[in-house]
Protein backbone atom coordinates (compact mmCIF):
# COMPACT_ATOMS: atom_id res chain seq x y z
CA UNK A 1 0.00 0.00 0.00
CA UNK A 2 1.75 3.18 -1.14
CA UNK A 3 -0.40 6.87 0.66
CA UNK A 4 1.51 10.14 -0.90
CA UNK A 5 2.34 12.51 1.44
CA UNK A 6 1.41 16.27 0.00
CA UNK A 7 4.22 18.25 0.34
CA UNK A 8 3.12 21.34 -0.96
CA UNK A 9 -0.14 21.69 1.33
CA UNK A 10 0.48 24.63 3.90
CA UNK A 11 -2.67 25.57 4.35
CA UNK A 12 -2.30 27.06 7.24
CA UNK A 13 -5.14 26.22 10.33
CA UNK A 14 -6.78 29.40 11.88
CA UNK A 15 -7.48 29.50 15.87
CA UNK A 16 -9.70 27.35 17.37
CA UNK A 17 -9.39 24.53 14.35
CA UNK A 18 -7.29 21.29 14.70
CA UNK A 19 -5.24 19.83 12.33
CA UNK A 20 -6.52 16.17 12.22
CA UNK A 21 -5.03 14.38 9.14
CA UNK A 22 -2.33 13.11 10.75
CA UNK A 23 -2.13 11.72 14.26
CA UNK A 24 0.76 12.90 16.76
CA UNK A 25 2.17 10.30 19.47
CA UNK A 26 2.98 11.28 22.65
CA UNK A 27 4.52 9.48 25.41
CA UNK A 28 5.04 10.07 29.12
CA UNK A 29 8.71 8.93 30.43
CA UNK A 30 8.55 8.59 33.71
CA UNK A 31 12.08 7.75 34.07
CA UNK A 32 13.09 11.20 33.12
CA UNK A 33 9.70 12.91 34.29
CA UNK A 34 9.24 14.39 30.74
CA UNK A 35 6.37 14.10 27.89
CA UNK A 36 7.81 13.86 24.72
CA UNK A 37 6.48 13.35 20.66
CA UNK A 38 7.91 10.19 19.59
CA UNK A 39 10.25 8.62 20.60
CA UNK A 40 13.17 11.65 21.45
CA UNK A 41 11.47 14.71 21.21
CA UNK A 42 11.56 16.18 24.91
CA UNK A 43 8.61 18.57 25.24
CA UNK A 44 8.59 19.48 29.09
CA UNK A 45 6.99 18.10 32.47
CA UNK A 46 3.64 18.91 31.75
CA UNK A 47 1.46 18.45 29.00
CA UNK A 48 -1.87 20.25 28.13
CA UNK A 49 -4.49 18.56 26.40
CA UNK A 50 -8.36 18.67 25.38
CA UNK A 51 -10.10 15.90 25.49
CA UNK A 52 -11.69 14.01 22.49
CA UNK A 53 -11.99 10.27 23.58
CA UNK A 54 -10.79 7.97 26.30
CA UNK A 55 -10.19 4.52 26.43
CA UNK A 56 -8.79 1.45 28.83
CA UNK A 57 -7.34 -1.59 27.32
CA UNK A 58 -4.95 -4.37 27.94
CA UNK A 59 -1.68 -4.35 25.96
CA UNK A 60 1.76 -5.24 25.75
CA UNK A 61 3.19 -1.86 24.67
CA UNK A 62 6.39 -1.03 24.70
CA UNK A 63 7.78 -3.49 25.98
CA UNK A 64 5.89 -3.58 28.87
CA UNK A 65 4.38 -6.66 30.23
CA UNK A 66 0.14 -7.07 29.54
CA UNK A 67 -1.55 -5.02 31.61
CA UNK A 68 -4.23 -2.40 31.13
CA UNK A 69 -3.38 1.21 29.72
CA UNK A 70 -5.23 4.13 29.59
CA UNK A 71 -5.72 5.55 25.90
CA UNK A 72 -6.43 9.08 25.31
CA UNK A 73 -6.96 10.87 22.06
CA UNK A 74 -6.58 14.48 22.75
CA UNK A 75 -6.27 18.06 21.12
CA UNK A 76 -2.33 18.92 21.93
CA UNK A 77 -1.30 22.92 22.61
CA UNK A 78 -0.52 23.22 19.02
CA UNK A 79 -4.02 22.19 18.04
CA UNK A 80 -3.00 18.59 16.25
CA UNK A 81 -4.75 15.14 17.22
CA UNK A 82 -2.87 13.28 19.24
CA UNK A 83 -2.46 10.16 21.24
CA UNK A 84 -0.98 9.31 24.15
CA UNK A 85 -0.94 5.68 26.54
CA UNK A 86 -1.03 5.93 30.45
CA UNK A 87 -0.47 2.80 33.26
CA UNK A 88 -0.59 2.22 36.57
CA UNK A 89 -0.80 5.36 38.95
CA UNK A 90 -1.46 7.36 36.31
CA UNK A 91 -4.33 5.66 34.98
CA UNK A 92 -5.51 5.76 38.64
CA UNK A 93 -5.24 9.52 38.82
CA UNK A 94 -6.90 10.38 35.44
CA UNK A 95 -9.61 7.65 36.47
CA UNK A 96 -9.74 9.48 40.16
CA UNK A 97 -9.94 13.03 38.37
CA UNK A 98 -13.07 11.92 35.89
CA UNK A 99 -14.81 10.27 38.56
CA UNK A 100 -14.51 13.88 40.86
CA UNK A 101 -16.16 15.85 37.91
CA UNK A 102 -18.80 13.02 37.55
CA UNK A 103 -20.04 13.77 41.23
CA UNK A 104 -19.84 17.16 40.72
CA UNK A 105 -21.96 16.45 36.99
CA UNK A 106 -19.59 17.89 34.85
CA UNK A 107 -18.09 16.48 31.38
CA UNK A 108 -14.02 16.35 31.05
CA UNK A 109 -15.31 17.72 27.28
CA UNK A 110 -14.57 21.18 26.60
CA UNK A 111 -12.40 21.42 29.65
CA UNK A 112 -7.92 21.66 29.39
CA UNK A 113 -7.07 19.44 31.13
CA UNK A 114 -3.04 19.27 32.42
CA UNK A 115 -0.69 16.48 32.96
CA UNK A 116 2.41 16.67 35.02
CA UNK A 117 4.87 14.63 36.02
CA UNK A 118 5.40 14.23 39.51
CA UNK A 119 8.25 12.89 41.19
CA UNK A 120 8.07 9.85 43.66
CA UNK A 121 10.15 7.74 45.74
CA UNK A 122 10.89 3.79 45.29
CA UNK A 123 11.48 1.71 47.99
CA UNK A 124 12.10 -1.26 46.06
CA UNK A 125 14.85 0.02 43.90
CA UNK A 126 15.79 3.40 46.05
CA UNK A 127 15.49 5.13 42.44
CA UNK A 128 12.59 7.38 42.08
CA UNK A 129 10.37 8.09 39.69
CA UNK A 130 7.50 9.94 38.15
CA UNK A 131 3.56 9.69 37.76
CA UNK A 132 1.18 11.91 36.05
CA UNK A 133 -1.46 13.98 38.06
CA UNK A 134 -4.23 15.44 36.47
CA UNK A 135 -5.82 18.66 36.59
CA UNK A 136 -8.75 20.41 34.95
CA UNK A 137 -7.03 24.38 33.91
CA UNK A 138 -9.68 26.10 32.11
CA UNK A 139 -11.94 25.93 29.39
CA UNK A 140 -11.00 24.10 26.20
CA UNK A 141 -10.09 26.28 23.07
CA UNK A 142 -10.84 23.68 20.59
CA UNK A 143 -14.23 22.86 22.44
CA UNK A 144 -16.16 23.80 18.86
CA UNK A 145 -13.97 22.20 16.57
CA UNK A 146 -13.40 18.82 19.03
CA UNK A 147 -17.51 18.70 19.32
CA UNK A 148 -17.39 18.85 15.59
CA UNK A 149 -15.16 16.35 14.90
CA UNK A 150 -16.39 13.75 17.63
CA UNK A 151 -19.74 14.28 15.77
CA UNK A 152 -18.46 13.91 12.39
CA UNK A 153 -15.82 11.03 12.67
CA UNK A 154 -15.12 9.57 16.24
CA UNK A 155 -16.26 6.51 17.67
CA UNK A 156 -15.22 4.00 20.27
CA UNK A 157 -13.59 2.37 17.98
CA UNK A 158 -11.43 5.43 16.62
CA UNK A 159 -9.00 5.29 19.51
CA UNK A 160 -8.10 1.23 18.98
CA UNK A 161 -7.71 1.66 14.94
CA UNK A 162 -4.84 4.51 15.31
CA UNK A 163 -3.08 2.47 18.72
CA UNK A 164 -3.40 -0.65 16.55
CA UNK A 165 -1.53 -1.88 13.61
CA UNK A 166 -2.52 -3.36 10.59
CA UNK A 167 -2.86 -6.97 10.84
CA UNK A 168 -1.03 -8.65 7.64
CA UNK A 169 -3.16 -10.30 5.15
CA UNK A 170 -2.55 -14.02 5.67
CA UNK A 171 -1.72 -15.56 1.89
CA UNK A 172 -4.57 -18.19 0.78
Amino acid sequence: MMTEISLDDVTKIEPGQILADSIRQWRSDCQSGQFKIGCSTMKGSRLDMELVGAQINEGEFFGYPLQRWLALLFVDPDGVLSTILFKTESLDQFDEMRRQYRLKGESLLGKTIRATMSKRASKASGNGYFAVEFEVVSNGKYAEAIAQFRQQHYSPEFIRLIESKPEEKKAT
